[in-house]
């Protein structure tokens, strides 16, 4: 499926592609936009169901990175479409004020996450100290690095290769000498 700007797509477009009708999408939606706002919510919600996940509280923190990273390459595998799409809002948050915000609290979130990953590792002496804020940006960026890296498939890198490769280097980085 091809994502297009929220300007390019007509609620008609909507209606054929979810064989719904004007109607109905109207009960839920109160516009085109609010329907494409509620898509960053769906995406986080059924496209990575188990960032979240709370099974990682026994594993140490470079398992857990690594299980998140092996979460976002599932969903760039099985359900590109995501990415292509968040690359749509991109471009839209810079033209759209609640783009951006709706998209900043998801990646708020992330931030988060693993900003409370990086501390466990912290705490049990697994990492080194270091500026956690800092190093999640990093995380994020580096995963965020497939959609310029491998989604267009004009690189001879894998996005098995690359975020393996990142995501070892960035732990390597801040792991404790033994």
């Amino acid at each position: 499926m091809q994502y297009l700007l929220i300007r390019v797509t007509t609620m008609d477009d909507i209606v054929k592609k979810s064989s719904m009708s004007k109607g109905a999408i109207y009960h839920y939606y109160s516009s085109k936009k609010s329907l494409f706002l509620s898509l960053i919510d769906h995406w986080e919600t059924y496209s990575f169901p188990n960032f979240y996940s709370k099974g990682n509280k026994n594993k140490n923190a470079s398992d857990t990175l690594m299980d998140l990273s092996n979460v976002v390459l599932d969903v760039f595998n099985n359900k590109r479409h995501v990415f292509l799409a968040e690359v749509e809002f991109w471009a839209l948050s810079n033209r759209d004020e609640d783009v951006k915000k709706k998209s900043r609290l998801l990646y708020d979130k992330l931030l988060y996450l693993f900003e409370l990953v990086l501390k466990k590792g912290i705490r049990e002496k697994e990492f080194n100290q270091m500026n956690t804020k800092v190093v999640a940006m990093t995380i994020l960026t580096s995963l965020q690095g497939i959609n310029w890296f491998c989604l267009y498939e004009d690189t001879h890198v894998t996005a098995n290769e690359y975020i393996k490769t990142s995501m070892e280097l960035l732990i390597r980085s801040l792991k404790r000498s033994k």
